[in-house]
């Protein structure tokens, strides 16, 4: 049995604003890109009361915005150009799973990101390598652990490192590592340390992939998502998902199942239409009918 939610709106829920620079001679590459947030019930801002203020600022606010991105490349570094490996500075993607990966085929985040085992972006420094001959690359990177719209107030950082492989045409294998202290300063340190694994096959107009993500803090917990895609039309594209996601493996009934189904119909170069549905369902208590939620999705994508 289904139960449904009674909530629906139309709204404007993220606008993008990117710029993006270069000059090739001097070995050198920028991108700059706003994330403008418009979420249901607005943003909730806190902050503590400081010492040139008696008052805490604290409530909601809408159209709220960060730099999502803001980063400048470094391409011609005597010693790493020489390996294809460039320094990345600054506000960036995690390389992690499938964050950086996902390019929205459906309207949910990727189940690393929707389960926060890792921001979509943070800040930091990275390298970024290529295996030679076309055969895969490679990520290792610092970031603040924080994700992009918070500064960090972690007594360390959070440690990456991506292998991405090539090995025959279609085939992609990546295997990513992640560490995080994530306690402040001061207190008893806290790491979070997770591992994920991802296996894409794509031949001609289909494509499936597999991924598994396993975290560790003071619980354990894991997750898997199979996606496939398949391309009916040069304008229209189908697409399926399932995640399972246990926050905590030693309690029974605690997984959350997640079913989503969807078309993305290409009007022009520009302008994608996404139709998605979408099931949750917790299994809280034996899959417990008043907690499913059932959501009907239409989303526009503009880019000019």
């Amino acid at each position: 049995g289904m139960s449904t939610q009674g909530a629906s709106g139309l709204s404007i829920p993220r606008t993008y604003l990117r710029w993006k620079m270069e000059d090739k001679d001097a070995g050198w590459a920028g991108e700059l890109t706003l994330d403008i947030n418009n979420v249901k019930g607005g943003q909730e801002v806190s902050a503590t009361a400081v010492s040139y203020t008696s008052t805490a600022i604290a409530g909601k606010l809408d159209f709220a915005i960060w730099p999502k991105y803001a980063y400048v490349d470094f391409t011609k570094i005597p010693g790493l150009s020489d390996l294809g490996v460039k320094l990345r500075v600054g506000q960036q993607k995690n390389y992690f799973g499938t964050v950086e990966l996902w390019e929205y085929p459906l309207i949910e985040k990727t189940i690393t990101d929707l389960r926060k085992v890792c921001s979509s972006a943070d800040l930091g420094v990275a390298l970024l390598g290529e295996i030679p001959e076309g055969y895969g690359q490679y990520e290792l990177a610092i970031h603040n652990g924080s994700g992009y719209k918070l500064l960090d107030a972690n007594v360390e950082k959070q440690y990456s490192a991506s292998v991405m492989v090539l090995p025959l045409t279609g085939l992609m294998l990546r295997g990513s590592y992640m560490s995080n202290n994530s306690n402040a300063y001061g207190l008893t340190a806290k790491t979070k340390v997770a591992t994920d694994v991802v296996v894409q096959y794509t031949y001609g107009p289909f494509q499936v992939l597999a991924e598994y993500v396993a975290q560790k803090d003071t619980v354990t917990s894991v997750g898997y998502m199979f996606f496939a895609k398949y391309d009916v039309f040069e304008w229209l594209q189908a697409a399926v998902r399932f995640d399972n996601w246990n926050p905590d493996t030693k309690v029974k009934n605690d997984e959350t199942n997640l079913y989503i189904a969807g078309v993305n119909i290409k009007a022009n170069e520009n302008i994608l239409v996404q139709l998605n549905y979408q099931f949750e369902q917790p299994m809280y208590g034996g899959y417990t009918q008043s907690k499913h939620v059932n959501t009907l999705m239409a989303q526009v994508k503009w880019g000019w």
